[in-house]
C-alpha cells in the first residue's frame, strides 16, 4: 500500500522473529528490497526481539530499530489536554481521568473519542458528564463500575449494568466472567493493602496498574468489602467458570447468579 503509487509500504504485524526458521533466506529477501519499497516489522512486547539471534542481528544491520515506550500518566494527560485544545476545548482533570478509565489509554483509540466529546461538549471545558455521555466504555470499565456499585450498596444500579451487558449479544458470558474474576482479584489485593498498610505502590505493582488515580479508585472501591467477602468472590468466579465450561447450565444465568451472590456479601468459610 498505497496501491499503484510510486512508492510502496509493507507492514508485517506481530511475527515472532525469534522463532522464524531459515534466516539466510529471509535476510536474502530483505537485502533485495527495492529502493521504492519500505518494509516494517511491527511488534508488541510479547515478541521482544532477541539480539543474539542471527536473523535479528541481520535485520538491525539492514534497517533501523525503533522502540516506542508507553506514555507516563503525566505525558498522557498532557497529550489529551493538547488534543482538546486543538479542538478549541479545555478539559477538567477529573474528565480526563474518567476518559482514560472508561476508554483505555491507547492513543489511537482515544483520538476519535476526544473528537466526539469535543463536538458534544457545549461549554468551553469538557466535563466528566460530557465524557460519560458519549465516550465508548471498554468492558473492563463497565465491570469495574458494576462492582463499585456493589461496594456502595447500590444494588439496583449494579444489576442495571449487568442487565445491559447481558442484553448485548456481543458480550459472551465467559469473557465477562473472566473480567469479573480479574476485578475481584484486584479488589482483594487492594483490600489486603488496606488491612496491612501496604500502600498504593503495592496495589499498582500487584494489579499491574500504570496510573495512581486508578489505584486510588480501586482502593476506594475495596473499602466497600471485607477481605473475607472478596476472597469468597474470587472463589465464586472460579466456581462459575468451571460450571460454565463443564456443564450444560445456562451461561448467562450462571453469571447473573455469581454477581447476585457477590452482592449478597457471601464470606469465605
Amino acid at each position: 500500500m498505497p496501491f499503484l503509487s510510486e512508492r510502496s509500504f509493507v507492514e508485517v504485524r506481530d511475527a515472532d522473529l525469534n522463532k522464524l526458521t531459515e534466516p539466510d533466506q529471509i535476510l536474502a529477501a530483505l537485502q533485495d528490497i527495492p529502493d521504492y519499497c519500505t518494509v516494517a516489522f511491527v511488534q508488541n512486547a510479547r515478541f521482544e526481539p532477541d539480539g543474539r539471534i542471527k536473523l535479528i542481528k541481520g535485520i538491525r544491520t539492514l534497517g533501523r530499530d525503533l522502540k516506542f515506550t508507553q506514555a507516563s500518566q503525566g505525558q498522557l494527560i498532557d497529550w489529551i489536554i493538547r488534543r482538546f485544545a486543538a479542538l478549541g476545548k479545555g478539559a477538567e482533570l477529573d474528565a480526563i481521568q474518567r476518559l482514560i478509565f472508561i476508554s483505555g489509554d491507547l492513543m489511537n483509540r482515544l483520538i476519535p473519542e476526544i473528537e466526539k466529546i469535543a463536538a458534544y461538549a457545549k461549554g468551553e471545558k469538557v466535563t466528566t458528564a460530557d465524557v460519560e455521555a458519549v465516550a465508548n466504555h471498554i468492558p473492563e470499565a463497565v465491570i469495574f463500575d458494576m462492582t463499585d456499585f456493589i461496594a456502595q450498596k447500590k444494588y439496583n444500579a449494579a444489576l442495571g449494568v449487568l442487565s445491559e451487558l447481558l442484553a448485548d449479544k456481543n458480550n459472551e458470558p465467559i469473557p465477562m466472567l473472566a473480567l469479573l474474576g480479574g476485578q475481584m482479584r484486584k479488589l482483594y489485593a487492594a483490600r489486603l493493602a488496606i488491612d496491612r498498610g501496604l500502600g498504593t505502590k503495592y496495589v499498582m505493582e500487584t494489579c499491574a496498574l500504570k496510573y495512581d488515580f486508578l489505584a486510588a479508585k480501586l482502593l476506594q472501591s475495596a473499602r466497600g468489602f471485607t477481605l473475607s467477602q472478596l476472597r469468597r468472590a474470587v472463589e465464586l468466579c472460579a466456581e462459575a467458570d468451571y460450571k460454565i465450561k463443564s456443564s450444560s447450565l445456562d451461561d448467562r444465568e450462571l453469571l447473573m447468579e455469581t454477581v447476585l451472590r457477590i452482592a449478597a456479601g457471601e464470606e469465605h468459610a
